[in-house]
Protein backbone atom coordinates (compact mmCIF):
# COMPACT_ATOMS: atom_id res chain seq x y z
CA UNK A 1 0.00 0.00 0.00
CA UNK A 2 2.97 2.40 1.14
CA UNK A 3 4.58 1.44 -1.74
CA UNK A 4 1.79 2.55 -4.47
CA UNK A 5 1.30 6.05 -2.88
CA UNK A 6 5.09 6.84 -2.91
CA UNK A 7 4.48 5.45 -6.63
CA UNK A 8 1.44 7.83 -7.09
CA UNK A 9 3.13 10.59 -5.57
CA UNK A 10 6.10 10.10 -7.73
CA UNK A 11 3.96 9.92 -10.99
CA UNK A 12 1.91 13.48 -9.82
CA UNK A 13 5.77 14.76 -9.40
CA UNK A 14 6.84 13.68 -12.37
CA UNK A 15 3.48 15.31 -14.34
CA UNK A 16 3.48 18.62 -13.01
CA UNK A 17 6.97 19.41 -13.26
CA UNK A 18 7.09 18.40 -17.05
CA UNK A 19 4.36 20.76 -17.36
CA UNK A 20 5.64 23.42 -15.88
CA UNK A 21 9.12 23.09 -18.43
CA UNK A 22 7.14 21.92 -21.44
CA UNK A 23 7.17 24.72 -23.67
CA UNK A 24 4.95 27.26 -24.16
CA UNK A 25 1.86 27.12 -26.65
CA UNK A 26 1.98 30.14 -28.95
CA UNK A 27 -1.12 31.31 -27.00
CA UNK A 28 1.01 31.76 -24.13
CA UNK A 29 3.56 33.63 -25.48
CA UNK A 30 1.41 36.41 -27.21
CA UNK A 31 1.46 38.44 -24.70
CA UNK A 32 5.44 38.97 -24.94
CA UNK A 33 6.24 42.44 -26.36
CA UNK A 34 7.62 42.11 -30.07
CA UNK A 35 11.02 42.80 -30.49
CA UNK A 36 11.71 42.77 -27.14
CA UNK A 37 11.78 39.18 -26.23
CA UNK A 38 12.46 38.29 -22.57
CA UNK A 39 16.67 37.57 -22.13
CA UNK A 40 15.86 33.82 -21.46
CA UNK A 41 14.99 33.28 -24.74
CA UNK A 42 18.14 33.86 -26.37
CA UNK A 43 19.87 30.95 -26.69
CA UNK A 44 23.20 32.89 -25.96
CA UNK A 45 22.07 33.89 -22.68
CA UNK A 46 20.52 31.36 -21.38
CA UNK A 47 23.32 29.68 -19.09
CA UNK A 48 20.82 26.67 -18.90
CA UNK A 49 20.46 25.91 -22.33
CA UNK A 50 22.17 22.82 -22.72
CA UNK A 51 20.88 21.16 -19.69
CA UNK A 52 18.98 18.03 -20.22
CA UNK A 53 16.22 16.49 -18.90
CA UNK A 54 14.67 12.70 -17.85
CA UNK A 55 11.70 13.32 -19.83
CA UNK A 56 10.61 13.75 -23.52
CA UNK A 57 10.51 15.72 -25.18
CA UNK A 58 12.73 18.46 -23.31
CA UNK A 59 10.81 21.13 -22.94
CA UNK A 60 12.51 25.00 -22.98
CA UNK A 61 13.33 26.38 -19.52
CA UNK A 62 11.93 29.88 -18.75
CA UNK A 63 13.51 31.94 -16.12
CA UNK A 64 10.92 32.80 -12.98
CA UNK A 65 11.98 36.67 -14.39
CA UNK A 66 10.80 36.03 -18.38
CA UNK A 67 7.58 33.89 -17.06
CA UNK A 68 6.50 37.27 -14.97
CA UNK A 69 6.82 39.01 -18.51
CA UNK A 70 4.51 36.92 -20.41
CA UNK A 71 1.93 37.65 -17.69
CA UNK A 72 1.90 41.01 -17.18
CA UNK A 73 -0.72 42.60 -19.85
CA UNK A 74 -0.72 45.90 -20.61
CA UNK A 75 -4.25 48.38 -20.04
CA UNK A 76 -5.08 50.93 -22.52
CA UNK A 77 -4.23 52.60 -25.68
CA UNK A 78 -0.50 53.15 -26.57
CA UNK A 79 -0.05 57.07 -26.81
CA UNK A 80 1.69 58.91 -29.35
CA UNK A 81 3.77 61.68 -30.30
CA UNK A 82 3.14 63.90 -33.41
CA UNK A 83 5.82 62.16 -34.96
CA UNK A 84 4.04 58.63 -34.63
CA UNK A 85 6.31 57.15 -32.37
CA UNK A 86 5.06 55.84 -28.66
CA UNK A 87 4.98 58.60 -26.66
CA UNK A 88 7.09 57.13 -23.19
CA UNK A 89 6.91 60.33 -20.64
CA UNK A 90 5.05 59.42 -17.28
CA UNK A 91 6.01 57.96 -14.25
CA UNK A 92 7.02 54.38 -14.12
CA UNK A 93 6.71 52.15 -11.23
CA UNK A 94 7.14 48.53 -10.11
CA UNK A 95 3.49 48.87 -8.40
CA UNK A 96 3.32 44.82 -9.09
CA UNK A 97 5.08 41.33 -8.15
CA UNK A 98 8.30 42.36 -9.37
CA UNK A 99 10.81 38.90 -8.68
CA UNK A 100 13.77 40.85 -9.62
CA UNK A 101 13.81 43.57 -6.64
CA UNK A 102 15.37 46.35 -6.73
CA UNK A 103 17.67 46.29 -9.48
CA UNK A 104 21.92 46.27 -8.99
CA UNK A 105 21.11 45.70 -5.07
CA UNK A 106 22.19 43.11 -2.79
CA UNK A 107 18.59 41.69 -0.97
CA UNK A 108 18.52 41.11 2.85
CA UNK A 109 17.44 37.68 3.98
CA UNK A 110 19.15 34.82 6.31
CA UNK A 111 21.04 32.11 4.53
CA UNK A 112 24.69 33.25 5.17
CA UNK A 113 27.03 36.38 6.37
CA UNK A 114 26.97 37.75 3.04
CA UNK A 115 23.19 37.31 2.71
CA UNK A 116 23.62 36.50 -1.08
CA UNK A 117 23.97 32.68 -1.75
CA UNK A 118 20.46 31.75 -2.64
CA UNK A 119 20.37 35.25 -4.92
CA UNK A 120 23.34 34.29 -6.64
CA UNK A 121 21.84 30.54 -7.36
CA UNK A 122 18.79 31.85 -8.43
CA UNK A 123 19.95 34.38 -11.63
CA UNK A 124 19.83 32.32 -14.61
CA UNK A 125 21.34 35.39 -16.99
CA UNK A 126 24.60 36.00 -15.95
CA UNK A 127 27.68 38.07 -17.78
CA UNK A 128 29.95 35.33 -18.77
CA UNK A 129 33.89 36.88 -18.66
CA UNK A 130 36.71 35.98 -19.73
CA UNK A 131 38.12 32.75 -17.59
CA UNK A 132 40.92 34.95 -16.16
CA UNK A 133 38.75 37.69 -14.52
CA UNK A 134 36.54 35.94 -12.80
CA UNK A 135 38.64 35.53 -9.78
CA UNK A 136 38.77 39.33 -9.46
CA UNK A 137 34.74 39.03 -9.86
CA UNK A 138 34.66 36.41 -6.93
CA UNK A 139 37.09 38.84 -4.70
CA UNK A 140 35.41 41.82 -5.61
CA UNK A 141 31.85 40.14 -4.60
CA UNK A 142 32.90 39.04 -1.47
CA UNK A 143 34.41 41.72 -0.11
CA UNK A 144 33.09 44.17 2.28
CA UNK A 145 29.64 46.62 1.03
CA UNK A 146 32.38 49.58 0.68
CA UNK A 147 34.30 47.82 -2.35
CA UNK A 148 31.28 48.19 -4.09
CA UNK A 149 31.68 51.98 -5.92
CA UNK A 150 28.22 52.98 -5.06
CA UNK A 151 28.82 52.34 -1.40
CA UNK A 152 27.85 56.02 0.48
CA UNK A 153 27.15 59.25 0.06
CA UNK A 154 26.89 60.81 -3.47
CA UNK A 155 28.66 57.77 -5.60
CA UNK A 156 26.90 57.83 -8.68
CA UNK A 157 25.28 53.94 -9.64
CA UNK A 158 26.10 54.75 -13.12
CA UNK A 159 24.61 53.04 -16.74
CA UNK A 160 23.27 50.38 -16.75
CA UNK A 161 23.13 49.33 -13.79
CA UNK A 162 20.45 52.25 -12.12
CA UNK A 163 18.23 50.30 -14.18
CA UNK A 164 14.82 51.27 -15.40
CA UNK A 165 13.99 55.46 -15.36
CA UNK A 166 11.36 56.16 -12.71
CA UNK A 167 10.34 59.35 -14.80
CA UNK A 168 10.47 59.91 -19.13
CA UNK A 169 10.23 62.93 -20.29
CA UNK A 170 9.58 63.07 -24.27
CA UNK A 171 8.74 66.15 -26.10
CA UNK A 172 10.70 68.84 -28.41
CA UNK A 173 12.67 66.50 -30.00
CA UNK A 174 14.65 65.11 -26.60
CA UNK A 175 14.51 62.58 -24.17
CA UNK A 176 14.77 63.05 -20.64
CA UNK A 177 15.16 59.97 -18.35
CA UNK A 178 15.23 60.72 -14.56
CA UNK A 179 16.19 57.78 -11.85
CA UNK A 180 16.10 58.84 -8.28
CA UNK A 181 20.08 58.24 -7.49
CA UNK A 182 22.99 60.06 -7.87
CA UNK A 183 23.89 61.64 -11.26
CA UNK A 184 20.49 60.69 -12.02
CA UNK A 185 19.05 62.60 -15.44
CA UNK A 186 20.49 61.91 -18.67
CA UNK A 187 19.07 64.84 -21.43
CA UNK A 188 19.31 62.66 -24.94
CA UNK A 189 18.73 64.27 -28.26
CA UNK A 190 16.67 62.05 -30.80
CA UNK A 191 17.28 64.27 -34.16
CA UNK A 192 18.98 61.28 -36.10
CA UNK A 193 22.59 62.95 -35.03
CA UNK A 194 25.36 61.24 -36.01
CA UNK A 195 27.81 59.61 -33.03
CA UNK A 196 31.01 62.33 -32.50
CA UNK A 197 33.85 60.56 -32.90
CA UNK A 198 35.65 61.91 -29.77
CA UNK A 199 32.97 60.57 -27.67
CA UNK A 200 34.62 57.74 -26.99
CA UNK A 201 37.11 59.59 -25.14
CA UNK A 202 35.28 60.86 -22.30
CA UNK A 203 35.40 59.33 -18.75
CA UNK A 204 31.70 59.02 -17.57
CA UNK A 205 29.14 57.02 -15.33
CA UNK A 206 26.50 57.46 -17.91
CA UNK A 207 27.94 57.42 -20.88
CA UNK A 208 27.48 59.53 -24.08
CA UNK A 209 23.96 58.69 -25.29
CA UNK A 210 22.25 58.52 -28.10
CA UNK A 211 18.62 57.89 -29.09
CA UNK A 212 16.70 56.85 -31.91
CA UNK A 213 13.92 54.65 -33.00
CA UNK A 214 14.06 51.52 -34.24
CA UNK A 215 10.27 51.14 -35.30
CA UNK A 216 8.57 51.41 -32.29
CA UNK A 217 11.21 50.93 -29.46
CA UNK A 218 13.74 53.76 -28.79
CA UNK A 219 17.09 52.64 -28.50
CA UNK A 220 19.94 53.91 -26.54
CA UNK A 221 23.16 53.38 -27.90
CA UNK A 222 26.00 54.95 -25.08
CA UNK A 223 29.91 54.80 -25.21
CA UNK A 224 32.28 57.04 -23.36
CA UNK A 225 32.11 55.14 -19.68
CA UNK A 226 34.80 55.16 -16.75
CA UNK A 227 35.99 51.91 -15.24
CA UNK A 228 34.54 52.83 -11.68
CA UNK A 229 31.45 51.61 -11.64
CA UNK A 230 29.28 48.29 -11.83
CA UNK A 231 26.90 46.18 -13.72
CA UNK A 232 25.68 44.52 -10.41
CA UNK A 233 25.98 43.83 -7.28
CA UNK A 234 27.80 40.87 -7.47
CA UNK A 235 31.61 42.60 -8.18
CA UNK A 236 30.35 42.76 -11.92
CA UNK A 237 32.92 45.08 -13.07
CA UNK A 238 33.06 46.31 -16.89
CA UNK A 239 36.31 48.56 -18.75
CA UNK A 240 36.11 51.95 -20.12
CA UNK A 241 35.59 50.60 -23.26
CA UNK A 242 31.94 49.64 -22.42
CA UNK A 243 29.21 49.95 -24.83
CA UNK A 244 25.52 49.63 -23.72
CA UNK A 245 22.61 49.48 -25.70
CA UNK A 246 19.14 50.45 -23.81
CA UNK A 247 15.64 48.99 -25.25
CA UNK A 248 12.42 51.02 -24.37
CA UNK A 249 9.14 49.72 -25.73
CA UNK A 250 6.13 51.01 -24.07
CA UNK A 251 2.24 48.96 -24.65
CA UNK A 252 -0.63 50.62 -22.98
CA UNK A 253 0.31 51.58 -19.58
CA UNK A 254 3.39 49.01 -20.08
CA UNK A 255 6.91 49.86 -20.18
CA UNK A 256 9.41 47.63 -21.35
CA UNK A 257 12.86 47.63 -20.98
CA UNK A 258 16.29 45.50 -21.17
CA UNK A 259 20.07 46.64 -22.00
CA UNK A 260 22.95 44.80 -23.86
CA UNK A 261 26.29 44.99 -22.17
CA UNK A 262 29.10 45.01 -25.46
CA UNK A 263 32.86 44.85 -23.35
CA UNK A 264 35.03 42.41 -25.29
CA UNK A 265 37.97 43.56 -23.02
CA UNK A 266 36.27 41.52 -20.16
CA UNK A 267 33.41 39.49 -21.62
CA UNK A 268 33.53 36.54 -23.89
CA UNK A 269 30.53 37.73 -25.34
CA UNK A 270 27.80 40.49 -25.30
CA UNK A 271 25.10 40.05 -22.00
CA UNK A 272 21.86 41.40 -22.30
CA UNK A 273 20.16 41.70 -19.30
CA UNK A 274 16.86 39.91 -18.26
CA UNK A 275 13.56 42.07 -19.72
CA UNK A 276 12.47 44.33 -16.66
CA UNK A 277 8.87 45.71 -16.90
CA UNK A 278 7.62 49.01 -15.07
CA UNK A 279 3.36 50.21 -14.87
CA UNK A 280 2.15 53.73 -15.34
CA UNK A 281 1.56 55.48 -12.19
CA UNK A 282 -0.88 57.77 -13.39
CA UNK A 283 -1.11 59.91 -10.02
CA UNK A 284 2.84 60.45 -8.98
CA UNK A 285 3.02 62.01 -5.60
CA UNK A 286 4.63 65.20 -5.46
CA UNK A 287 8.10 65.43 -6.86
CA UNK A 288 10.10 66.73 -3.60
CA UNK A 289 14.25 67.49 -3.07
CA UNK A 290 15.74 64.18 -2.39
CA UNK A 291 16.40 63.90 1.69
CA UNK A 292 20.06 64.34 2.68
CA UNK A 293 22.69 61.72 2.73
CA UNK A 294 24.14 60.45 6.47
CA UNK A 295 27.40 58.76 5.49
CA UNK A 296 27.11 55.17 6.98
CA UNK A 297 30.23 53.98 8.76
CA UNK A 298 31.34 50.37 8.05
CA UNK A 299 32.35 49.49 11.43
CA UNK A 300 29.21 50.63 13.01
CA UNK A 301 27.47 47.84 10.49
CA UNK A 302 26.06 44.59 11.96
CA UNK A 303 26.73 43.40 8.71
CA UNK A 304 29.45 44.52 6.40
CA UNK A 305 29.71 42.32 3.98
CA UNK A 306 25.31 43.39 3.33
CA UNK A 307 25.05 45.89 -0.23
CA UNK A 308 21.76 47.35 -0.75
Amino acid sequence: MRATIRSLIAAACATGIAVALAPASPSAQAGAPAGLPPAAHRPGNLPLRNVGCSYSPCGKRVSPQDGAVFQIKPNGMTPRDADGHPDLSGNWAANFPNPIGAAGLRRPGGFEADQSAMQRAAQWNKPLYKPEFWEKVRQLDYSKADVDPAYGCYKPIGVPRQNVPGRIVQKNGQIWLLNGVENELRILPLDNRKRDENDIQFSTFNGMGLAHWEGDTLVVDSVGFNDVSWLGWEGYFHSDKMEVTERFLRQGDILYYNFTVNDPDVLMEPWTSYTYVRRLNPNPARQDEATECDERDLNLLADPFLRG
